[in-house]
């Protein structure tokens, strides 16, 4: 017969054991098709809020880079620290390809690094995870970045 500690180490046992189980599986997305994807991900800008496991710096301007998923095709754009960028992704369940990037050209007197360090992480992406206020990459050893779903912000008139 087990005693009232023997169950509360036991249950607390089980606990742990179901924990660790949950911890240990891998990330996985919202959707699984490309359309889900796109319909997810679309017509919003994704904000980049960390970069390698640390805080997003901000770019040239004091702006935050962005990422832009088109809802009609496979293309994605936006703002990378100093210069714009676009190209296209490929997306299969939770693995996500960004394809070759184009970018403009301009110098910057700030946001360079972030840039370079953003460009990096786009390009080792392998998959991703998504929530309704968060999309995290994941590259070959574990989370590259993490950007935060952007709520756009109501038209004003003049009048107000």
């Amino acid at each position: 017969m087990m005693t009232r500690a023997s169950r509360s180490t036991l249950f607390a046992g089980v606990v742990t054991l179901f924990v660790t189980l949950a911890a240990c599986q891998p990330p996985h997305s919202v959707s699984t098709s490309p359309e889900a994807f796109r319909a997810s991900v679309a017509g919003v800008d994704w904000e980049l809020v960390e970069l390698d496991g640390k805080t997003a710096a901000t770019g040239a301007g004091g702006r935050r880079a962005t990422l832009r998923f088109d809802a009609d095709t496979t293309r994605v754009g936006g703002f990378s620290g100093c210069n714009r960028f676009g190209g296209s992704y490929t997306v299969d369940g939770d693995s996500l390809r960004f394809g070759p990037l184009a970018m403009t050209r301009m110098a910057c007197a700030g946001g360079m690094d972030l840039e370079r360090e953003l460009s990096s992480a786009l390009e080792a992406t392998r998959r991703y995870k998504l929530s309704t206020t968060q999309l995290q990459l994941f590259g070959p050893s574990g989370s590259i970045a993490r950007f935060s779903r952007q709520i756009p912000q109501p038209s004003r008139s003049p009048d107000t």
